[in-house]
């Protein structure tokens, strides 16, 4: 379940902001910095010469400071859930509930989604029912449509796609859509690759270019997609970094390269950071006799190509042998 904020930032109560971070035991001269920060703030609109009569601000956060998305991170804090086969995740105003169904018994997922309509609803939050959405990932062979969720008197779409923080997440735990959508944006930035080279742009501003707005977008969390993707998908973004390479005048890292460098350098973070969720899961990975890590036996080819089977192949084929 992807739930969808109605401009969230701006639904920041103070008052209630600071009982909660009195809550945290913050410092008192901190919180009422920020409380103060939050209210009494005066805006108007210009036009030219017209200036509209100032109004005061009480609620929300300045739209664009670097303080807003960790007052709102802030301001949710307090709900959290996990379990064995639920849990919520949270990234700044992007809230998702994943839960795990079987045997038809949804209760605790569903009992989840009402618990946190309520708590939104007793902070002042209101939920744009029009973007939440539910996607259903079911690989059964015999399988029934799923009953809609309702909220607020109103159905949750259930949709077969849905673009989560930058990457595109479909119910087939496929790739290619999010292949496309990656393929079509760095299309366009070729485009003004190619119009930099036409107004000849040194070697070098091409390839920082490159760099820093082409090759952000095609392995934007390749990490999570990059072990996964089709043969056909890979090739299409491959014969598109040739095609950059070209213009920039020298040879670029392809899918393969990138991918095996940061899936090594991720589980590599993994394994140094004692806090990360998957630090036991690789710890536990490892022989008893060489302390080498081992593979973790796969029935699914959709887990074989995931990420921590995937990382440890290339981590294990990276070092050198002993």
């Amino acid at each position: 379940m992807f739930f969808d904020f109605s401009s969230a930032f701006n639904t920041i109560q103070p008052r209630l902001l600071r009982a909660k971070l009195e809550k945290m035991q913050m410092d008192a001269p901190l919180v009422s910095w920020i409380e103060d920060y939050l209210t009494g703030r005066p805006q108007f609109v210009r036009l030219r010469s017209c200036v509209s009569d100032p109004l005061m601000s009480n609620t929300g956060a300045p739209q664009g400071t670097v303080l807003s998305p960790f007052l709102f991170t802030t301001y949710t804090a307090d709900f959290q859930y996990h379990s064995e086969t639920c849990h919520l995740q949270k990234y700044s105003d992007d809230t998702v509930i994943v839960g795990c169904v079987e045997n038809g018994q949804e209760d605790e997922y569903r009992d989840l989604v009402e618990s946190f309509v309520r708590w939104s609803r007793e902070n002042l939050l209101q939920l744009n029912m029009t973007k939440t959405k539910e996607m259903v990932v079911d690989f059964r062979k015999s399988k029934s449509p799923p009953s809609p969720v309702c909220i607020s008197g109103k159905d949750v779409e259930i949709v077969s796609s849905y673009r989560f923080l930058g990457v595109q997440l479909d119910n087939k735990l496929e790739w290619s859509t999010n292949t496309d959508a990656v393929y079509k944006k760095a299309m366009s930035r070729l485009y003004f690759l190619r119009r930099l080279r036409s107004f000849s742009v040194c070697s070098r501003m091409l390839h920082m270019f490159y760099q820093s707005v082409m090759a952000s977008t095609i392995f934007f969390a390749a990490v999570c997609w990059g072990a996964g993707i089709k043969a056909k998908d890979a090739n299409r973004l491959n014969k598109l970094i040739k095609k950059a390479g070209s213009v920039v005048g020298c040879r670029l890292d392809n899918l393969d390269e990138v991918v095996r460098d940061r899936m090594v350098l991720k589980l590599r973070t993994i394994m140094d950071s004692p806090s990360h969720p998957l630090h036991n899961t690789v710890d536990k990975l490892r022989s008893s006799f060489s302390n080498r890590l081992l593979q973790p036996r796969c029935s699914k080819e959709r887990y074989r190509k995931s990420f921590l089977p995937s990382a440890i192949r290339l981590y294990n084929s990276s070092k050198p042998s002993q």
